[in-house]
C-alpha cells in the first residue's frame, strides 16, 4: 500500500484468460449462451482486490466494459449506454453496485463511495476491454472481520463468476473468495 492508501493491482491477461475460462466454466465444457455478446467473449467474470486496513477498506473491481454497459443500460431503461468516466455514470454504477455488492465491517453493512473509475486501455480491444472502479468503505472502529456478498452482473449472465482477493493489511493475511451465479449470500472472512 502506498502513502495515499491506494493499492496497486494487476489484471489477469493474455494466456491466463484461456486457463481461467476453463477453470470457471468446467474442464472442456462450453458455457451456455446468455446473450449475443457471448459470441465475442464467453467468459463473464469480475475480478476484485479488497485491501482492509485498520478502519477502512478499498476495493478495486474490474469487469468487461460491454457486460457492465448492458447491466447499466438495463438499469437506466435505455437501449444502450456508452460508459464514460463521468459523475453521471459513476452515480449510476454506485447505485447498482451498492445493491449487487455488500460489505459488512464487524457485522455492520457499509455503502461504498467511488474514489475513481476508468477504462483499462491495456486490457484488450473492443469487447475485451475492461472497466474498473476504486471504491472506499469507511468503518468506525478497527476492523476485526468482514462479510462479502458479490452478485455483480448476476442478473445479466447466468454463468457470471466474481473473484475477490482480500488482503488484511495489518496482518498481511490473504484470502481468495469465489462467487458464482445464481448463488447468493454472504461469505465471512476473519483474521
Amino acid at each position: 500500500m502506498d502513502g495515499t492508501g491506494v493499492v496497486s493491482f494487476h489484471i489477469i491477461r493474455g494466456a491466463a484468460i484461456g486457463l481461467l475460462s476453463t477453470l470457471l466454466t468446467g474442464a472442456g465444457a462450453a458455457p451456455e449462451a446468455s446473450s449475443p455478446s457471448d459470441v465475442v467473449h464467453p467468459l463473464h467474470v469480475s475480478t476484485s482486490q479488497l485491501a482492509v486496513d485498520t478502519t477502512t477498506a478499498w476495493l478495486r473491481i474490474r469487469m468487461f466494459k460491454d457486460d457492465l454497459e448492458l447491466a447499466l443500460a438495463a438499469r437506466a431503461g435505455v437501449e444502450s449506454l456508452g460508459l464514460e468516466p463521468s459523475a453521471e455514470h459513476d452515480a449510476l454504477f454506485l447505485d447498482y453496485f451498492n445493491e449487487a455488492f455488500g460489505l459488512r465491517l464487524n457485522g455492520t453493512e457499509v455503502a461504498g463511495v467511488i474514489e475513481s473509475s476508468g477504462e483499462d486501455f491495456e486490457s484488450g480491444d473492443g469487447e475485451l476491454r475492461n472497466w474498473w472502479y476504486q471504491v472506499r468503505f469507511d468503518g468506525t472502529e478497527p476492523i476485526r472481520g468482514i462479510e462479502i456478498r458479490n452478485e455483480i452482473l448476476y442478473e445479466q449472465f447466468r454463468d457470471q463468476r466474481n473473484i475477490v482477493r482480500v488482503l488484511h493489511v495489518p496482518t498481511e493475511t490473504r484470502k481468495t473468495l469465489y462467487f458464482a451465479a445464481p448463488d447468493g449470500g454472504w461469505t465471512e472472512v476473519a483474521w
